[in-house]
């Protein structure tokens, strides 16, 4: 599953301290809200890895604290390509079934696009959408062995974003 942080702030805040940015209002908000939507579903989640970054690891926090997850943190996770996630997941011990990246745009987006082969056909307009601020894509690999994971494995199973969760949320 990728994560990408949730909105932060950007007011007072220049280039070089983009890696302290935390997060504003309305993503500790989006957060509550996708961790209460991950517990109702019953998710099970073996391992998050998290960029290091303020906002990321806020992020992290807030969303799988609750369910008492534990978060690893990882430096190269912070303005990183696809290839730094992919190689750390194919770097993940056998045991992980489900691992959690918690990280940035454009990585987050780029690595969905290049782990994703099939998609489920109600969900294909996701692979050019914006991958905007606490959006989280679920792709399943049919592989027993993390290290043998490609480009194009996977399958785009689900995607959630606020605007998804706020109008479950209307309409119940």
């Amino acid at each position: 599953m990728l994560l990408r942080h949730a909105s932060a702030e950007i007011k007072g805040f220049n280039q070089e301290e983009d890696h302290e940015k935390p997060l504003d209002e309305q993503g500790k908000t989006d957060c509550k809200n996708l961790s209460n939507w991950l517990k109702k579903s019953f998710l099970d989640f073996d391992l998050v890895i998290s960029s290091d970054a303020t906002r990321a690891l806020q992020t992290s926090k807030l969303v799988f604290e609750p369910l008492n997850l534990s978060i690893k943190k990882d430096s190269l996770f912070y303005l990183c390509g696809y290839e730094e996630i992919l190689k750390a997941i194919k770097s993940l011990n056998n045991n992980i079934s489900n691992v959690v990246v918690v990280g940035h745009e454009p990585s987050m987006s780029e690595t969905m696009r290049e782990l994703v082969g099939t998609v489920r056909p109600d969900l294909s307009n996701f692979l050019t959408s914006p991958y905007l601020p606490c959006t989280m894509s679920f792709i399943y690999f049919n592989k027993e062995n993390w290290g043998e994971l490609k480009k194009g494995d996977g399958l785009l199973e689900a995607y959630i974003s606020p605007k998804i969760l706020n109008a479950k949320n209307e309409q119940n």
